[in-house]
């Protein structure tokens, strides 16, 4: 089983400096799951949402990708007893700077392991910026834990964060 928890952070200038840059950094990077469903999905995934236009308060949803070789950016070939997980980057995705569209491994999970991957971006319209944050926690697992990424300390921490401003 694949477990999958998705933090995504969203925010503009206002939100840069302080004291709104407070409530920004105070999102957690883990959290506890949800309950998952029975039968168990081969992919469960916890997206949660914070937000400046809501005070950064978590908006949280599961979700069960089909098909199961990917969710989001990123692809997942199993072999038996060890998980590979690819990312690609893109623009309208990840935003600015370029991290260099193409398919890259991150790491490889063996069973009941966990990685952590984080990403951030600039992103721009006609007349102002915006930017988010994706921290995402991945585990290959033979159970579910709702406590899985609380209470395991991750084999493997990719971090494509860069300066934003």
């Amino acid at each position: 089983m694949i477990i999958i928890q998705h933090i995504t952070t969203l925010w503009s200038k206002y939100s840069r400096g302080m004291p709104d840059a407070v409530k920004r950094n105070a999102v957690p990077h883990k959290l506890l799951l949800p309950d998952a469903p029975q039968p168990l999905p081969h992919i469960f995934a916890h997206k949660v949402i914070a937000e400046e236009l809501n005070d950064f308060q978590l908006k949280q949803t599961t979700l069960f990708p089909e098909p199961a070789q990917q969710y989001w950016s990123f692809q997942f070939q199993q072999q038996a007893d060890q998980l590979e997980i690819l990312f690609t980057f893109s623009w309208s995705e990840h935003g600015a700077p370029d991290r260099g569209s193409y398919s890259r491994l991150l790491f490889s999970l063996k069973q009941n392991q966990t990685g952590v991957f984080s990403i951030n971006g600039r992103f721009s319209s006609y007349d102002d910026q915006y930017y988010a944050l994706h921290s995402v926690n991945l585990g290959f697992v033979d159970r579910f834990q709702d406590n899985l990424f609380l209470t395991q300390t991750p084999e493997h921490n990719v971090d494509l964060r860069a300066p934003l401003f």
